[in-house]
């Protein structure tokens, strides 16, 4: 077992909802505080551990209400400071991934739930022995050098495997729920081929696409927007 797994994640953590981007294991989203909750998310995350639960917000639906929803896997990620020019800008790294349990009061106007982040505990051993993606990378690398020749390929060849998913799949017009397909992928290793899977697949930005899904189980329980 690793120090990561041995170090105990936190159970009532603030939620973040975003729309966009999705937050995987060992990448970086930014995320500027632009209305009084999130501020107040933001000053208590950081004087405490930490730690904050991103999870990507859904569109209404078949069997959802007008509102806008999220779903119940996602992120839990280390809250830091961004640049000194703009206080309201944090960035969040992603640590492991985690299923809501029971949604809890909001604190200062922003959401906090219980989570448990027992299923997903196989990242940190993944993110630490590194994920090759090697039909990603590659995807990248011919891009790069075809768009870019003189740009240093070593560069991408550094990013870790997550980081490789969430650069392809920001650059394709996928739905929220195809997104999250890789967000629910069993084990990050399989990421791969759910994104291959859905690159090659006529539904990209309906949702229905193939691959979509066998990882959703936690659209049959949306939580609403705080």
């Amino acid at each position: 077992m690793t120090d990561t797994e041995k170090r105990p994640f936190p159970s009532v953590v603030p939620i973040l909802p975003l729309a966009y981007p999705l937050l995987l294991p060992a990448t970086v989203v930014p995320f500027t505080a632009e209305s009084d909750w999130q501020k107040a998310l933001a000053e208590d995350v950081l004087a405490g551990d930490g730690y904050v639960a991103v999870i990507q917000t859904q569109e209404p639906g078949p069997g959802l209400s007008a509102e806008r929803a999220v779903f119940t896997v996602g992120c839990l990620g280390r809250m830091e400071t961004g640049r000194t020019e703009n206080p309201d800008e944090f960035l969040v790294g992603g640590v492991v991934r985690f299923r809501v349990l029971e949604r809890l009061d909001p604190v200062r106007g922003y959401p906090l739930a219980r989570i448990d982040c027992t299923e997903f505990l196989d990242d940190c051993t993944a993110i630490e022995e590194g994920l090759p993606f090697t039909e990603l990378r590659q995807i990248i690398r011919n891009r790069v050098e075809k768009l870019q020749p003189g740009f240093d390929i070593g560069v991408v060849e550094r990013m870790a495997g997550t980081e490789i998913a969430t650069a392809i799949a920001h650059s394709l017009p996928f739905s929220p729920v195809e997104r999250q397909a890789l967000m629910e992928a069993p084990h990050l290793r399989e990421i791969e081929p759910i994104l291959l899977q859905l690159m090659a697949g006529p539904g990209i930005g309906s949702g229905t696409g193939p691959g979509t899904s066998p990882a959703l189980g936690s659209q049959r329980a949306p939580l609403p927007v705080f």
